[in-house]
């Protein structure tokens, strides 16, 4: 019974010890929430784990979160462990309790849309000959929660899709490859991991060279690509609401534009390719930099 209370007291998160001492925002992702508009008949390919094991990893991918576990199996495991810690068995070097930390923020995924089917279309002329065609569509939203003031944050949007090309068949059965859905919930959880870092780490501007270039603070795993172009922004004063006290973030000025030229692992290069006032606001370091 202790046990038990335990396990459901401290279903919070897990974390591995290596990273106690870390300043990096944890984050914890919840088992995806299905919405009521989904086709009931589709709930047997919808496979919510490889959904939050996909934005577990994308976002563990950025290196800039701790990505602390709620899966059941992985908390039964760490108190077993910890049950082992404590008893006569134990060396003195088994998982010792008190490793279970709580998240900065919580990431609550709702399944909006999904579709995931094949048609076939028989071929005149021919006996048991189909062409064939599998699609899918996978929208996701994600409700971005503080969890020292337990306010949203802000939603997330995302969508994934594939359609295959036609193929000759011999039969009108079976269903899509799991492959397409893992492919989906792999680009959903990329779009998930740029904008919750883009959330908490705006993009900015480290510093200004004199070859009329910019380093960004991000890096091959920042979703940037050569050749695109960023909108440049001055982060003025605080903006707070005159009524209820609520900071509104701060006021941003539009100063010009970049063009990525070079990314390497933890920084990016750009190219200024336009500036609105580079003698009254030059373009410099702390900026914000916005996709367009």
């Amino acid at each position: 019974m202790l046990r038990a209370l335990l396990l459901l007291c401290l279903g919070l998160f897990f974390s591995n010890p290596l990273w106690a001492n870390s300043t990096q925002p944890a984050v914890a992702i919840k088992d995806p929430i299905i919405g009521d508009s989904i086709n009931k008949h589709l709930l047997k390919r919808l496979d919510t784990d490889i959904i939050r094991s996909e934005m577990e990893a994308s976002i563990r991918a950025t290196r800039k979160f701790r990505v602390l576990s709620r899966d059941k199996q992985t908390l039964k495991a760490v108190l077993d462990e910890q049950d082992f810690a404590n008893s006569d068995l134990a060396k003195g070097d088994a998982a010792g309790s008190g490793q279970l930390n709580n998240a900065h923020y919580l990431l609550i995924p709702t399944v909006q849309d999904f579709k995931f089917y094949r048609k076939h279309t028989a071929l005149p002329n021919f006996d048991s000959k189909y062409k064939r065609k599998d699609w899918g569509l996978l929208q996701i939203s994600a409700q971005m929660i503080d969890t020292k003031s337990g306010q949203i944050v802000t939603t997330f949007a995302m969508k994934g899709s594939f359609a295959t090309k036609n193929k000759v068949v011999n039969s009108n059965s079976g269903a899509p490859s799991s492959v397409y859905f893992a492919k989906m919930s792999k680009q959903i959880s990329e779009q998930l991991a740029n904008k919750f870092v883009a959330q908490v780490y705006p993009m900015k501007i480290v510093k200004r060279t004199r070859t009329n270039q910019v380093i960004i603070n991000r890096g091959n795993d920042g979703g940037l690509k050569v050749g695109e172009k960023l909108n440049v922004y001055f982060a003025g004063e605080a903006l707070i609401d005159p009524d209820t006290g609520e900071s509104l973030g701060s006021s941003e000025e539009y100063i010009g534009a970049v063009k990525v030229v070079r990314i390497l692992p933890k920084v990016t290069y750009a190219k200024v390719v336009s500036e609105e006032d580079p003698e009254g606001f030059p373009m410099g370091a702390g900026n914000i930099l916005r996709k367009p």
